[in-house]
């Protein structure tokens, strides 16, 4: 009673809160990571993810929202709880499989007592199960596979299942940290979705980063690309200017080539796919990172952390672009046209801004966020408002247009329509945008209408 009547003070306090997204989803109070689950049921989005009561994490829970149009959402009650031996220091990350029903794997974690490093020893990493009828209701839990039965050039580092079918085989890909500290992802198959079998692994043909998170084989117009987060991956140049990394690799015969980055801003992991009932494949990703040197003030409101706006994926030459889906483009309002120049303009924050680049030059300034392009690199500075955010770069050949999602206290930038993204937060506390460019620009911009969400009632 006494954590509910706590959460139910973060919600009060989060709705005053001037940093409260207007399109992207939060935890409904506390603590907010990974999308999980994601997947459409009889018309119905689900969308999971890694939860806590507590602003600044602590045991981690799945909490639950459902919509049927991007827009309005309702909050459903929590999925799962922390409450078994094989999941009691948290229910983790994972993904949720459509066939006759909704079957849920995730990883159940279990940390032991005494002195351990907890990736050599001390730890216990489950791959659970359970079923759901309807998305609502869900059966008991059942442990599926052990740390006992991984591979054992392994450490205890594998988690994070995603599983897919391919004709009458179901195979599920698991995120691993061997015992030489390189990554790379488990593949068990099953032929009824209980019994798994150690099937092979997906490597790199050069060892990059010690763990590979949240594994996702997708499959864009015939070829296979493995998304999936490498962690301990050392800057080059203006590459891999996060230590953990988001991005994807082509497959061919079970080797993880040619690895790209997905999105290059401060506040983007753990993405994680589905195919909706259209066909689409939509991407939705935790806007943060597991480990950073920066803040969220957002804590003291009793709240911390979003998820990105769905974007929907194709496929272009043997690259992945991506770009908000159709429901979230309808939540622009009129465009309108605008001469941006020295002259500070204000505009109304929770906007959609459009500018033709053709390979010129620029520096706008949007309050505190400094966005320029020069010499084939794009830069998103903080002058302040980051909160230990610095800069970040994108190298891009041929800039010819940039589309900008600005909420609140979030930042979505797409390049050449999704060949390259930046995704950060920002915290200048203000409540408009004053806007200037070093020269005159032309730019278009429309006001975004915000998410509808239903809350649950708190006794």
């Amino acid at each position: 009673m006494e954590k509910m009547q706590w959460n139910k003070t973060c919600r009060q306090r989060m709705q005053e809160d001037v940093h409260k997204l207007k399109f992207h989803l939060m935890p409904p109070g506390g603590w907010l990571n990974d999308p999980n689950g994601l997947c459409q049921m009889n018309g119905i989005y689900h969308i999971f993810y890694q939860y806590s009561y507590e602003p600044e994490g602590g045991n981690k829970y799945w909490g639950h929202y459902t919509t049927t149009d991007f827009i309005q959402y309702s909050e459903e009650d929590i999925a799962i709880y922390p409450d078994d031996k094989s999941d009691r220091s948290g229910a983790y990350s994972g993904s949720a499989f459509i066939e006759n029903g909704m079957h849920i794997f995730y990883t159940g974690n279990v940390k032991l007592e005494g002195e351990h490093d907890f990736i050599h020893t001390g730890r216990e990493s489950n791959t659970n199960y359970i079923y759901s009828e309807d998305g609502m209701h869900f059966s008991e839990k059942k442990t599926l596979l052990t740390s006992e039965v991984y591979p054992k050039d392994l450490t205890l580092h594998v988690r994070d299942p995603k599983v897919s079918k391919i004709k009458d085989t179901y195979y599920m890909y698991l995120g691993a940290r061997t015992k030489k500290d390189e990554g790379c992802v488990l593949v068990y198959s099953s032929k009824d979705l209980m019994d798994w079998t150690y099937d092979s692994r997906i490597e790199p043909e050069v060892p990059f980063g010690y763990m590979w998170e949240c594994p996702d084989l997708i499959y864009l117009d015939g070829e296979s690309f493995l998304i999936c987060c490498p962690q301990g991956i050392s800057k080059q140049g203006y590459q891999y200017e996060n230590y953990d990394q988001n991005g994807y690799f082509k497959v061919i015969e079970n080797k993880a080539r040619d690895y790209q980055t997905l999105d290059y801003g401060f506040d983007f992991y753990a993405p994680q796919t589905f195919v909706d009932e259209q066909g689409r494949t939509i991407l939705i990703a935790w806007m943060g990172l597991p480990d950073n040197t920066y803040e969220n003030p957002t804590v003291d409101r009793g709240w911390q952390m979003c998820l990105t706006i769905p974007r929907q994926l194709e496929n272009r030459d043997g690259k992945i672009y991506q770009y908000p889906i159709q429901e979230i483009i309808k939540l622009q309002g009129n465009k309108k046209e605008l001469l941006i120049s020295k002259q500070e303009q204000s505009m109304e924050k929770g906007c959609f801004i459009h500018m033709d680049v053709n390979n010129t030059p620029f520096q706008i300034q949007l309050n505190s966020l400094r966005l320029s392009y020069e010499n084939n690199v794009f830069q998103l500075e903080f002058l302040d408002s980051g909160y230990g955010r610095t800069i970040r770069h994108i190298e891009i050949e041929d800039m010819q247009e940039m589309d900008i999602f600005l909420d609140t206290s979030a930042i979505e930038i797409f390049l050449n329509h999704g060949e390259k993204t930046l995704s950060s937060r920002y915290y200048d506390g203000k409540k408009d945008m004053m806007i200037s460019s070093t020269n005159e620009i032309q730019i278009q911009y429309s006001i975004m209408k915000s998410f509808e969400i239903n809350y649950k009632e708190m006794d």
